[in-house]
């Protein structure tokens, strides 16, 4: 496995050095860009781009600094801006950017991919696949095909993301540039609707899944993500689309569980069956190829950040010993009497933590150099699956029997994990780590005794099992108003909770002024006012309020 990764990672390295993603202004100026580049190798280097390092979407900044912080996930404990709801503007820019267009870096920081290599790769797969079509190549059509839908599918977790976070973006006016065969490149992009971009999003993903099943080979030393497996890539396209469904439930609910009805009933569209379907990156752990968390905490030298009083909390509720790999003990604990105490989101000034006596973010997303990020899991499928059946009448089993295999999904995924990765498991005195589905069942048999209504035991166990996915927890938590939250006592320019969305870059406000201003019409304070179109009809969010 280590040779395969530094294999696929070597073809990455190799295509940074010579590449040719440029600027917005080297876009407009340069109406030969690029040079030609194998479709492979822009996948490759749009996997890793668009997932790690500084502004993909499991990176420092989208994720850990910002998505994780304001799901609660994480909390920090040093520089509280972003605990307070205090963007900082020039992050959001670098988001926007570089997803979007991409960046070329000078040094030994390699240059990141955004959706505009992704969409150059697409152009020249398409083109392949013309060619085998004109020549009756059955083999080389087949490779194309599968190639594009593993594209298309990568694309529609990109544009997820964004339309996510930011709400109305550029979708269909998007990266038209020069390069992919426009008159002229568009500086000034309309603005789509998101729940149009999600109903977009499906057909793309739907196309994705009759591309993939056609039995044609993917490179394997260029996917990051599946080593090449076309099934895998199928069962990811489908579940991607199993969770956009779940995201437009309360907004469109006939539509969602229309959706939700047909996906789960068609043979013909597979989703994750297991732990091994899911979607994640494996780091190889040289710089500057690290897990972002690692990067943050030991290249950067940064000790901002712990692990949220709000997680600890709830884990342990449960007596859940998922504790004692997503956290480590206080650095004051005793070495024969370990604490994990969680650090309470956006504090007042006055209230800042001492250092030492805070759990710091687990082991195993920390301080693995070749960690993994991962886009989507098998647990989380499990947990959509049950609230489809819970709240939308989808018929995907009993709501409380896929909650069950849910948790299993999740501990047993850590559990192999930390074996993986040799990972040390610190448990407080008195407790006795078992195994996977031991520990589960202790967490399945606290959750059917509590009491708390069906929505909320699902989504306070998917928000754990979500662990480190910080912008999907903040989805979650905008689109259910579930889990609860702290409310953010230290907030005092930001006050009104948590934000609706991430605020629109201020550099669409100089280039694109006009569509900038329509999709921002009833926002307030950037962030406040209108909602994200799948919140429109959510729940509130309540509030945990300490005295």
């Amino acid at each position: 496995m280590k040779k395969y990764i530094k294999y696929i990672y070597a073809v990455v390295i190799a295509f940074t050095l010579t590449s040719c993603f440029k600027n917005f202004d080297e876009l407009r100026e340069n109406p030969n860009y690029p040079s030609h580049v194998e479709p492979e190798s822009l996948f490759a280097n749009v996997l890793f781009s668009s997932t790690g390092g500084g502004y993909g979407i499991q990176g420092q900044y989208f994720n850990l600094t910002a998505a994780g912080i304001w799901s609660q996930h994480f909390s920090k404990i040093q520089y509280l801006d972003e605990d307070w709801y205090e963007y900082r503007p020039s992050v959001m820019d670098e988001i926007w950017k570089r997803l979007y267009a991409g960046i070329t870096n000078s040094g030994s920081t390699p240059n990141m991919a955004g959706l505009h290599d992704l969409e150059l790769g697409l152009k020249a797969a398409r083109e392949r696949l013309a060619i085998a079509e004109e020549t009756g190549d059955e083999g080389q059509k087949k490779d194309a095909q599968a190639l594009i839908g593993a594209m298309q599918t990568t694309r529609a977790y990109i544009f997820l993301n964004l339309a996510d976070a930011f709400g109305d973006i550029p979708y269909t006016e998007a990266n038209q540039t020069m390069a992919l065969g426009f008159e002229i490149t568009n500086f000034q992009p309309v603005y789509d609707n998101q729940g149009d971009i999600y109903k977009d999003l499906l057909e793309e993903l739907a196309e994705a899944n009759d591309l993939l099943a056609n039995n044609g080979k993917i490179d394997s030393g260029t996917d990051l993500i599946y080593g090449g497996s076309t099934t895998k890539w199928q069962r990811l396209a489908n579940s991607l689309a199993a969770r956009i469904y779940i995201r437009m439930s309360y907004t469109d609910q006939a539509f969602a569980t229309q959706g939700l009805t047909a996906l789960f009933g068609d043979g013909n569209r597979p989703v994750f069956e297991s732990n091994s379907d899911d979607a994640e990156l494996r780091y190889l752990g040289s710089q500057p190829y690290m897990h972002p968390f690692y990067f943050n905490r030991y290249i950067d030298n940064r000790d901002d950040f712990a692990v949220s009083k709000n997680t600890v909390d709830m884990l342990k509720e449960n007596n859940d010993n998922r504790l004692y790999i997503y956290a480590q003990p206080t650095p004051d604990s005793d070495e024969n009497d370990p604490k994990y105490v969680g650090q309470e989101n956006g504090v007042p000034r006055d209230e800042m933590p001492v250092l030492s006596s805070v759990s710091r973010i687990g082991n195993l997303f920390r301080d693995q150099p070749s960690g993994k990020s991962f886009w989507m899991s098998y647990s989380e499928l499990l947990f959509i699956k049950a609230e489809a059946a819970y709240r939308l009448g989808v018929p995907v089993g009993a709501y409380n029997t896929l909650v069950e295999q849910g948790i299993q999904a999740s501990f047993e995924k850590h559990y192999s994990d930390i074996v993986d990765y040799n990972a040390p498991v610190i448990p407080e005195n008195g407790v006795t780590v078992g195994t996977a589905l031991e520990d589960a069942q202790i967490v399945i048999d606290k959750v059917n005794t509590s009491g708390k209504d069906p929505m909320t035991v699902i989504m306070e166990q998917k928000y754990l099992a979500l662990y480190t996915n910080g912008p999907e927890a903040y989805a979650e938590l905008r689109r259910t108003g579930l889990p609860r939250i702290y409310w953010v006592r230290g907030a005092t320019q930001y006050e009104q909770g948590l934000p609706n969305r991430f605020p629109y870059p201020f550099s669409e406000q100089t280039t694109n002024y006009t569509n900038f201003s329509k999709a921002s019409e009833g926002i307030d304070q950037t962030v406040y006012g209108k909602k994200v179109w799948f919140a429109e009809k959510s729940p509130e969010i309540d509030y945990i309020i300490k005295d």
